[in-house]
């Protein structure tokens, strides 16, 4: 894997598609209205010092992207500095918990769908109106328009 592009009309998103959180962004980024490049470390790993760059950029603790429950003799009470966690996952691409989202100068750590959604502002339906914020259209609004 090359220089992570910082391109503001792009979101590159460093994933492990063999994660359960991994196999579903991809659907989930695709709704946004920005190029997508998408970077499995199930096939490409990130050098050393881009993972040190995305943990560092994303303000999060190396420990943060671990998922425990994926790694053997490992537990969220180990004590490993950043480079021992970035070890962690290049052996074991499955425990990476969420997904980095890189674009322009934003360097952001997710591990939830309503996280992605938030962030981009994304509708997962596709619909302007939800029935929580505003109230559904029950009469017609053009001629054509069939109300039983």
């Amino acid at each position: 894997m090359g220089v992570i592009s910082r391109d503001k009309n792009q979101i590159n998103c460093i994933y492990a598609s063999v994660s359960d959180f991994g196999k579903q962004i991809p659907g989930y980024l695709k709704s946004s209205d920005k190029d997508i490049l998408l970077k499995d470390i199930s096939k490409t790993m990130p050098s050393t010092t881009q993972w040190h760059e995305l943990i560092e950029n994303a303000s999060i603790d190396a420990k943060d992207i671990v998922d425990f429950s994926q790694v053997e003799n490992i537990s969220e009470q180990s004590d490993l500095d950043q480079s021992g966690y970035v070890n962690v996952i290049e052996n074991n691409p499955k425990a990476l918990s969420g997904a980095f989202i890189v674009n322009g100068d934003k360097t952001s750590y997710m591990k939830t769908v309503t996280e992605v959604l938030k962030h981009f502002d994304v509708d997962s339906a596709g619909l302007e109106k939800t029935f929580h914020t505003e109230d559904p259209t029950i009469s017609k609004t053009t001629d054509d328009d069939k109300f039983v």
